[in-house]
């Protein structure tokens, strides 16, 4: 009988949760945002006027959440909305000046962080990790288009 350990998917989640607390700890010790709130305002940093619902896509978090995130940095005064020119049911999203500093101060923190996680690498095993990650993540989007192979 295989042992939770003996799943990728599990070893990978182990992973991920680890990795996750370790920059939520930081970056709420630094400067007060969560990994998801800074995974909104990065999004809003890099496309500016980037609207709700692309955020949602973008993001990979459920919609609720990203509407009580944008909330919570609006009241912060890192985000804002701007109600849609053409059409007012699309709310855009734009950062405060604080909100750029944020976004800027996280990205070092997380560049540096990045840097000690790979740091038990080669080079060459980074570009090996790097490729295999993309193969992964290729034949996961292929197996679930026919995921019903799997159900036979």
């Amino acid at each position: 009988m295989a042992g939770l350990n003996d799943f990728l998917t599990f070893r990978i989640d182990v992973f991920n949760d680890q990795a996750k607390q370790l920059a939520t700890d930081v970056y709420e010790e630094t400067h007060g945002v969560s990994l998801r709130e800074l995974r909104v305002l990065r999004l809003a940093y890099a496309t500016p006027g980037i609207t709700q619902g692309e955020v949602v896509a973008a993001s990979r978090l459920e919609k609720t959440l990203v509407s009580k995130l944008v909330t919570a940095l609006v009241r912060r005064q890192l985000l804002l909305r701007e109600i849609g020119a053409q059409d007012a049911r699309w709310v855009h999203l734009h950062l405060t000046e604080e909100g750029r500093h944020v976004v800027q101060q996280c990205n070092r923190l997380g560049r540096k962080m990045e840097r000690s996680l790979l740091s038990v690498l080669s080079d060459s095993e980074r570009a090996l990790f790097d490729k295999c990650l993309e193969r992964l993540t290729q034949q996961v989007e292929r197996d679930a288009r026919d995921a019903r192979r799997f159900m036979a």
